[in-house]
């Protein structure tokens, strides 16, 4: 690894810090910034390579574990750091349903992992919200609260990926050739 990679991935990993604690900072816009955070991994793959990134998601993660509250902390380890270098080997595939198939099947194993870390470490009663409008909306069926969390992140995680999509042409096309 070069010298330029290693102060390419320290760069990105303070970027990524100083994104990350702004989600602390501004609570309303976590996603937003979470997005922002995804999109150093990517950065650090078009200016290096696969071991920049790999040094950034490593370093930002273990840094977030030491700084950040631990529900942040979470998030960015679990998905928001690592999917922007799994975005970049699933469509390396060039199968466009094959590819869908590949990050639907990722997000939902990390939705129902951090589905089951919240409901028995940090909350137990935490979508319970979600069950009494569940009730309203599909009555008599069970686990509607949960149908209706499904639905929707699979809504959230495919503009997700457009969103941070955008964010890494924006970005190749903008700054990549300086």
């Amino acid at each position: 690894m070069t010298t330029k990679q290693l102060v390419t991935g320290a760069l990105l990993s303070a970027l990524t810090l100083v994104a990350l604690y702004f989600t602390f900072l501004l609570p309303t816009n976590t996603l937003t910034l979470l997005t922002i955070t995804s999109v150093m991994v990517p950065i650090a793959l078009i200016r290096g390579n696969v071991k920049t990134s790999l040094l950034v998601y490593i370093t930002s993660s273990i840094l977030c574990l030491i700084l950040m509250p631990l529900n942040i902390s979470v998030l960015y380890i679990l998905f928001f750091g690592i999917y922007g270098l799994l975005k970049y080997f699933i469509e390396k595939l060039n199968h466009l349903s094959f590819e869908w198939i590949l990050k639907l099947a990722f997000f939902n194993s990390v939705f129902f992992i951090g589905f089951k870390f919240i409901k028995t470490l940090i909350s137990p009663h935490a979508f319970d919200g979600l069950g009494i409008l569940a009730e309203k909306f599909i009555p008599n069926v069970p686990y509607g609260d949960l149908l209706i969390l499904i639905l929707l992140g699979q809504i959230v995680f495919i503009l997700y990926d457009y969103a941070l999509s955008l964010l890494i042409d924006t970005y190749y096309s903008y700054f990549s050739k300086y």
